[in-house]
């Protein structure tokens, strides 16, 4: 069974020049996948499901919930920018919804799969603000906050944050980056997994080694905002490929 695997997309609307290039992909690249696998932050800013969100970004949603409805099975493991998706992706458009991680089998290979935010062991303080910000008790409080205050004040928090990496990370921090993710998958290996496949740092990487007797591999699926990477199994091997985008 083959299916296809990315994350970090960060779309910012329903209508700009990169959403319609990911609609086409869904519609077009995806759609030839038994099984479609989003690794997180698909959206710049969802902080939880609300009515502006489904009305703001429905014509992405509505390509999600076609392709559900004509057979795919698609599974969305939670990112940093997108979280407490609810009811709405399960019920209403069909999507598994996950969390934190997911493990299954794919040809005969255990995979684990997690957006990657929870990568990087030393990051303790994003890890309280992580689960501060999934908190029921912290979005009851924010209820009386209109819900486009919120996603505006996410989407310059978010732009800020970006911009910022873009200008500070160098090719010595980048080979730091992976070689932290590397050793959590080296750990993620010895506790049964075959496959590990992560997001987040959108840095793509493809490492093989050899764990208690086993050929394992891990893979990161890079971006959409600067690689334009993505991952496809066709049922007995994974392959990292690119997008042909030059430009937006």
């Amino acid at each position: 069974m083959s299916a296809i695997f990315l994350s970090d997309v960060h779309l910012q609307n329903s209508t700009g020049v990169k959403t319609q290039l990911v609609l086409r992909f869904f519609q077009e690249v995806a759609s030839q996948h038994k099984q479609i696998f989003i690794l997180g932050d698909l959206f710049d800013v969802w902080p939880g499901t609300t009515p502006y969100l489904i009305n703001t970004f429905k014509p992405v949603t509505d390509v999600l919930k076609r392709l559900v409805e004509q057979g795919h099975e698609l599974h969305y493991i939670e990112g940093n920018h997108d979280f407490r998706l609810g009811t709405y992706f399960t019920d209403e458009l069909g999507i598994n919804v996950h969390t934190s991680e997911l493990e299954m089998s794919l040809g005969g290979k255990n995979v684990y799969m997690a957006h990657g935010d929870l990568g990087n062991p030393n990051e303790k303080g994003y890890r309280v603000l992580r689960t501060l910000l999934r908190q029921d008790l912290l979005h009851w409080a924010l209820r009386p906050i209109p819900p486009k205050l919120i996603f505006d004040l996410g989407a310059r928090t978010s732009g800020l944050s970006r911009k910022y990496q873009q200008n500070q990370i160098s090719p010595e921090l980048e080979s730091k980056i992976r070689q932290t993710y590397r050793a959590t998958a080296e750990k993620i290996f010895r506790e049964g997994a075959d496959v590990v496949i992560m997001g987040h740092t959108h840095l793509p990487d493809d490492v093989s080694t050899v764990v208690q007797g086993r050929q394992c591999r891990y893979i990161n699926t890079g971006d959409w905002v600067q690689n334009f990477t993505y991952l496809e199994f066709d049922g007995r091997q994974f392959y990292t490929k690119s997008h042909p985008v030059t430009d937006l």
